[in-house]
Parts: C-alpha cells; structure tokens; sequence
C-alpha cells in the first residue's frame, strides 16, 4: 500500500511564515497591498509552474481581499436615503471585493489545475444543502433582530457604537443581498477554501483551520471600532474554527457561506440604512 509522502520542514515553515504575515498586515492595514504584491512575486518566483509553493498560493486570495480592505469602505451619501439603492456604495464596494479575491483564486485554479470540489466550492449532500438554505431563511430576521437590540446595548457600542436601523423599507433586502452574499463567498472561498486546504499538506489540518480562523479574526479589526477590538476579533477566530471544522467535515462551503451571508445582512444595514 502507497504511503503519503511526508511533510517537508520546509513546507511546515512556510506555511507558518504565511500565516504569521497575513495576521501582522490583516491589523496593519496601510501594509496590505504591499504584502500581497510581495507574495504574488514570492509565488511567481517559487519555482516553475508544477512546484511553486503551495502555501504562498494558498495565501494568495486572502491577501488579495485584506489589500482591497485597505481602501475605506463608503457609505451611503445619506444613511437611509440609499438604503434601497442596490448601487449603493457599500454593496458596490463589497462586490467589488468579491470580483478582486474570486479573481485571483480563479488564476490560482487555472494556473494548479486545482478542482472546484477541493476547496468546497460544491452543494454538497441534499441534508447540508438544505440546511444551509433553512438557516439562512431563518438566520436574516434573527440577525436583523439581534442587530438592532445591540445598537443600545454594550456589546453592539463596542463595534459601532450606538446606532438605530432603519427596518421599514423591504426592497433593501436586494442591496443587503448583494452587499452580504458577495462578501460571504468571498471570505470562504478564500479563508475556509484556499487558505485552510491547501495549508493543510504544510501545517496539517488543525493547523490549518487554526492559521486561517486566526488570520479572519485580526482581519476583523481597524478603525471602525470605537472600542476594544478584543471581543470582535475574538468572535472571529471561533466562529472561523468552527467554520472551517464544518466545511471540512461536510466536504462544502454552501452551509457556512449560507449562515456568513446572513449574518452579513445587518452590516450592509448599519452602513445604508442607518438612521442614527
């Protein structure tokens, strides 16, 4: 019986390193598009086509989505004047971080000659699917709900501080779509797709899960805080874990991408629909 090969010092360092420099610059936010200008040439540079660095690949979406972060997400000219807008300046903007991170993993695909199904990006077995599609149904009102009660409570002011939502209006439900769906591929398919899987050969699998729940938590951190970043960031890095376990057990994303979504519609709320 065919043994795997074993794990290279070399890959297990790299894949540590990687990680180590997408959590300095996920916080440091001027330093992103240099790092991922860095790693694209660091990739480039690794060897011929067939043996470039599959960690430096792995890194690549994500670096490429914290780098189109680093511009200030807009908000709308007037919050709740262009709630229902689905040109809205958030949306637009969350879209575009979509194409910029769904762009270089499609390079990344194409240039490996990688599969789809590796990094989760199928429907998985009819039980997830619906699943997925059930939580989400549900998970937008509870995460609207949840959304407005923390703007006058404490945990809600340590993020955006205190804020009032304007509810009233249904056709913003499209831009929040656009705004919450686009950013929920994106972030799985580069964190629990890219980063996670191919890490995995490097780092093993918990290392892996580990390396890129921790690099989704400090990437949830910056200026928009009015207050600690602890608790946020701390969030974060669970809920990525748990993401991640959850994609590799079910052996597809749509389950996490369906439940990121809806936990995303809010955000797209407090930046559009905010009337105070």
């Amino acid at each position: 019986m065919a043994h795997p090969s074993p794990v290279r010092p070399s890959q297990a360092i790299q894949g540590v390193v990687v990680v180590a420099a997408l959590g300095v610059v996920a916080v440091v936010q001027p330093l992103r598009p240099f790092l991922a200008l860095g790693l694209v040439v660091l990739y480039v540079r690794s060897g011929p086509r067939s043996e470039r660095s599959p960690a430096l690949g792995a890194s690549l979406p994500v670096a490429a989505i914290l780098a189109w972060g680093a511009i200030a997400q807009p908000e709308a000219a007037a919050a709740a004047a262009q709630c229902t807008d689905v040109f809205a300046p958030p949306a637009v903007w969350r879209f575009l971080e979509a194409i910029v991170g769904v762009a270089m993993l499609g390079l990344l695909i194409v240039e490996r000659r990688a599969d789809l199904a590796e990094l989760g990006v199928r429907i998985g077995s009819p039980r997830v699917a619906v699943a997925g599609v059930v939580l989400a149904v549900v998970g937008v009102p509870v995460a609207l709900t949840a959304a407005t009660w923390l703007g006058g409570a404490a945990l809600g002011g340590s993020f955006f501080g205190a804020y009032q939502l304007d509810l009233s209006q249904p056709a913003a439900l499209v831009p929040a779509l656009l705004f919450a769906v686009s950013n929920a591929f994106a972030e799985e398919v580069a964190y629990r797709g890219a980063l996670m899987r191919w890490l995995s050969p490097g780092i093993g699998i918990v290392g892996a899960n580990l390396g890129q729940a921790v690099v989704f938590g400090l990437a949830h951190t910056g200026a928009d805080f009015v207050g600690s970043v602890l608790p946020t960031a701390t969030a974060m890095i669970l809920a990525g874990f748990i993401a991640g376990a959850i994609a590799r057990r079910s052996g597809s994303l749509a389950f996490v991408i369906a439940v990121h979504a809806a936990a995303d519609i809010p955000i797209y709320y407090f930046w559009a629909c905010r009337l105070a």
